[in-house]
């Protein structure tokens, strides 16, 4: 692994006049660690019934949840501090390692690491730690303790935070007698299942010294991105149109573009970048909004980018459609074919492409009739069952 190093002063000692002192850190340092509290099995059924959600699994353990601050680096190299949360099992060892990725977010403290109720894989996390994973769940960059934009949907910005907390987890389990089985598992949902997908083909490129995957589960992913964004503008009409603004937006700053004005419509150009900038919940964005495709960008982007003259924006796009590699561990895709905003050819097409390259241990689970949200439940307990086969 290839370490990024930053230094901070220390105190300086007026009296001797003591030249400053600096500490240097590194990729995957922790530097706080703040529990949360335990959750034992009754409690963690309590949460679910009161969300009248019923979960498909016989609760165990307890789960102590630990809130972590740890340094990764931006999509410059840059040293910067991230957060993210343990959910450690009580009572047990030989413990599966499972690294959880979170879905679509933009407000920056909706993060297990505040607390584990505050998100759907802060909640889901509380059951696989209950079944016996030492669970993973990191906030990405821009949320909890990164005061960044969140890199929507940009590979390269997302996953170090995300191998950086899964090397954080093994040497806190290193250093606090808790014992690792050597078992390995991702998962995530929408975006998470893109990053998910990602983070499995950074490991088995880059990564591989350092863990070996056991098995892999993304679920409702954008994999095809490019070919899904193609799609929605051929048809210049797409339902939920905020996730648009959301990854042009982030591509906008990462690629250095400048082109809202171009992009967006009035007056949308003008107040897109303070709608994602971590203060406000997605139904708060979607209100500020149009919901119109047509109304939200601008007609001559979409000529423009349809008969091939976005040569920049066709590129980032490229660079984020994770069609690229030949997988390696096997992977278990969950998709509803009904989704309205991933639309499940994204999974066929992945399956399509990674076959025709050699890829093998591939499984679909189509979930009938499930839209985005609703074929939610079903893909997390398909994919903690296939899991448990391992």
């Amino acid at each position: 692994m290839t370490f990024v190093f930053a230094f901070s002063k220390l105190q300086y000692d007026e009296e001797t006049s003591a030249p400053p002192v600096y500490t240097k850190h590194e990729r995957a340092e922790i530097t706080k660690t703040q529990s949360l509290g335990i959750f034992s099995p009754a409690d963690i059924q309590q949460l679910f019934d009161a969300a009248n959600v019923t979960i498909p699994f016989s609760l165990e353990y307890s789960v102590e949840v630990l809130s972590i601050e740890y340094y990764s680096v931006d999509k410059d190299d840059n040293l910067t501090k991230v957060s993210g949360a343990f959910l450690i099992p009580q009572g047990t060892t030989n413990l599966p390692l499972l690294s959880m990725q979170h879905g679509t977010e933009t407000k920056a403290d909706r993060v297990a690491s505040v607390s584990p109720t505050n998100s759907t894989e802060g909640m889901v996390g509380l059951i696989s730690a209950s079944l016996g994973y030492f669970t993973l769940v990191p906030d990405y960059i821009g949320f909890g303790v990164s005061n960044m934009t969140h890199p929507y949907m940009h590979m390269a910005s997302i996953v170090p935070s995300v191998i950086d907390f899964m090397k954080a987890g093994k040497d806190y389990a290193s250093e606090n007698q808790i014992t690792l089985n050597g078992k390995v598992f991702l998962t995530g949902y929408s975006e998470g299942g893109f990053v998910t997908l990602g983070t499995q083909k950074a490991i088995e490129e880059q990564y591989a010294n350092e863990f070996t995957l056991t098995a892999v589960a993304p679920c409702a992913g954008p994999y095809d991105l490019k070919g899904m964004t193609d799609t929605i503008f051929r048809a210049n009409n797409y339902g939920n149109v905020a996730y648009i603004a959301y990854y042009f937006n982030a591509y906008n700053d990462i690629y250095g573009w400048n082109r809202l004005a171009d992009i967006f419509q009035e007056p949308y150009n003008g107040t897109v970048p303070g709608l994602f900038d971590g203060s406000k919940t997605w139904g708060e964005i979607i209100s500020q909004l149009s919901t119109s495709f047509s109304n939200l960008i601008n007609p001559g982007f979409v000529t423009s980018y349809n008969n091939g003259n976005e040569p920049a924006v066709l590129a980032a796009l490229e660079e984020n459609t994770l069609l690229d590699w030949t997988p390696y561990a096997p992977i278990h895709f969950f998709h509803g074919d009904a989704d309205e905003i991933v639309p499940y050819q994204n999974v066929l097409t992945a399956i399509e492409k990674f076959t025709s390259i050699g890829a093998q241990n591939m499984l679909l689970t189509t979930i009938p009739g499930g839209t985005h949200e609703t074929a939610g439940p079903a893909s997390i307990y398909g994919t903690i069952e296939w899991f448990e086969s391992f």
